[in-house]
Parts: structure tokens; sequence; C-alpha cells
């Protein structure tokens, strides 16, 4: 248990520089952002023609006269105590708006997690106990394909064909189970697949391990191993990597909660990037980022308390076989591509 505590401690403390970074590149999303916001709150009617004292005033008033780094001490301030901004369209707290619309992304977030762990888990194990046989050849090709095609020409496939064609499910909405089925199979869809390969790799590396061999040699019957031995071993990479397509699946749902009409945060900050609207997309760097990394620091401790080698410290060869290191820098990097990829698919609409 102490070694447990010292490790969770350990990863709290890794997490301190990520948050840091986080509340930089919030901060510069606004001040490296072209366009005066004074400017765009005056002329917010599209009718108001300011005066450059108004300008001037209320650049003092919002502190942009101020050096770079004041400005973003003060940001920071505020952003400790809960005061993320007030949205430029529609004069709201950014946080309440954020608070509001959190869980239903979050709600979609758990139904994808769940998609994937029902399919892409059971899926792996089926594969690697059936390898090279024609079914598991046909899973195989069918995992390409979901890892292949984007989410949003999936969306509109499944759209065509259970709404409009068979008349199985709703083409949008929020509020029963029903509507939630159709969207969280299309952002998991992907993942589950990777998920299911990543399973089945992993599987079959830990039956060809020399204990395994030793259990086989031993009689054991080989259910029992691959019980016993093999899936808890197979499932820490699996278990960790989780971690990184959560944040994949959040911000995913961006696109998703646009195309299926869901009143979530990905509509919100879609909507805040048509209108410019930074401080929103600050808002939602902040908070998508912040459960990102909370939601991967869970994931360390239960690696750690699946694998004692991993809180112990072990050497790098043993703790890149067990996937770890969920907080290093290219699963920030991912986190920071699917956001970009967001902001483009949002630029190209426009």
């Amino acid at each position: 248990m102490k070694e447990l505590i010292l490790y969770a401690l350990r990863r709290f403390c890794m997490l301190i520089p990520f948050l840091i970074g986080l509340t930089l590149v919030a901060f510069l999303l606004g001040v490296l952002s072209p366009g005066d916001p004074a400017l765009a709150l005056l002329t917010m009617d599209g009718i108001s023609e300011p005066t450059a004292e108004e300008l001037d005033a209320l650049r003092h008033a919002m502190g942009l006269d101020q050096p770079v780094w004041i400005q973003y001490g003060r940001w920071l301030m505020n952003a400790l105590h809960g005061d993320l901004g007030v949205s430029y369209l529609t004069q709201k707290p950014v946080l309440d708006e954020i608070l509001r619309r959190f869980p239903i992304t979050f709600h979609l977030a758990v139904w994808a997690i769940g998609w994937v762990m029902v399919t892409g888990i059971p899926a792996g194990i089926w594969a690697a106990e059936k390898k090279d046989t024609a079914g598991e050849i046909v899973l195989r090709a069918g995992a390409l394909f979901f890892i292949s095609v984007p989410s949003f020409f999936l969306a509109i496939l499944c759209m065509l064909l259970f709404s409009e064609e068979w008349r199985l499910l709703p083409s949008g909405g929020y509020g029963s189970m029903i509507q939630m089925i159709m969207p969280s199979f299309v952002l998991a869809a992907g993942t589950s697949a990777a998920v299911m390969r990543l399973q089945q790799t992993s599987m079959t590396e830990v039956a060809g391990k020399e204990f395994i061999t030793t259990e086989r040699a031993k009689g054991l019957p080989m259910p029992f191993i691959m019980k016993r031995h093999v899936l808890p071993n197979a499932l820490v990479p699996v278990i960790t990597m989780l971690g990184t397509f959560f944040g994949a699946i959040l911000g995913g749902s961006v696109i998703i909660e646009d195309m299926f009409s869901i009143p979530g945060l990905g509509s919100y900050v879609l909507a805040a990037i048509w209108g410019r609207d930074y401080p929103v997309i600050q808002g939602y760097v902040i908070v998508s980022g912040t459960v990102f990394l909370t939601f991967n620091y869970l994931v360390d401790i239960l690696c750690g308390m699946l694998n004692p080698s991993v809180r112990k410290g072990a050497p790098y060869e043993r703790e890149q076989e067990c996937c770890q290191a969920p907080l290093c820098v290219s699963r920030i990097y991912r986190f920071c591509r699917c956001f970009l990829r967001c902001l483009r698919a949002a630029s190209c609409a426009l």
C-alpha cells in the first residue's frame, strides 16, 4: 500500500508541469489569435462603429494594455477561482455553460468507452485464440475498415442505413438511451478496432513468453492458463491505452455532436470556433485537457495496482512492454493533434 501511495504521489507531481503548459496553451489561444477582443465585443451587433476612445477604454478595462505576463497571471488567477471569462456571443459565463453541457459530452464518452470494452476487448481475445483462421481474417479486415474510415463518413453511412433506409434508430437528438446508440457507436468504432488489434497482439506476445511455456509443460489446461496468466498480463497495456483513447473520444465528439444534434460541449465549442469566441475555446481547452490528464492519472494508478513492477520502478524495457508512462509527451501531443484537427475541420466548414 505504501508503494502504491508513493507511486500515486509521483504521478500527481508529474501532472503539475502539464497543467501549467495546458494553461499556457489556452492563454496563448486568446493572445495570438487574429483580431481585437475589444473590437469584437463592441461590434457584436454588426452595426456599431466604436471610436478610438471607446476601444482604448475597453482594452484598459480588460487589461489588454498590460504586458503579456501580467495578463497571463491575472487570467490564471481568475481561472483558478473558476472565472473563465464571458462568452462573446452569448454574454454568459463560460464556466456555467461548460458545466451545463459537459455532462452530456461525458455521457456520450462513457457510452463510447462502453462500446470499446464490450466489443474491442472480447474481439481481441477471440482473435488471439483463433489466429489465422477464416473468422480471424474477416475480423481483422473489419477492424482495418473501421480504423481507416473517418468518423464523419461513418456517421453519414449509419444515418442513411439505420435512420433513413431501415428506420431502426433516430438520426439525432439527446434524451433517451436509443438516441445514444448510433453516435456512441460511430465515436467508438475506430477506437474499438484499435483496441481489438492491441488486445490480440498483446495476448499473442504474452502467450509466447517463457513462463507460459513452463505452465504448459506442467500440464495445465490451456483455458486455465489463458484466464489466469495470459489475460491479466495482456490487459495491462490495453487498460493503459484507454486513457489515450478517452482523450481522442473527447476530441472526436466535437464533430459527432454537431452531426447528431447533441447539445453537448462539442457543439458548443464548434459554434465558438465559427464565431471566434476565444474565451469559450480557452475554457474548452482547459476543461477537456484537465479531464484528459485526470483520466490518464487514474489509469496510471490502476495500472500500478494491476502490475506491481510498474510502481516499483521497473527497467525501461519492462515499462515499455507494459505501455507505461501514459502521461508522456506523445499522449499530450495526440490530444493536441486531435483538438487541432477539430479546429481545421471547423475552418474548412466555413
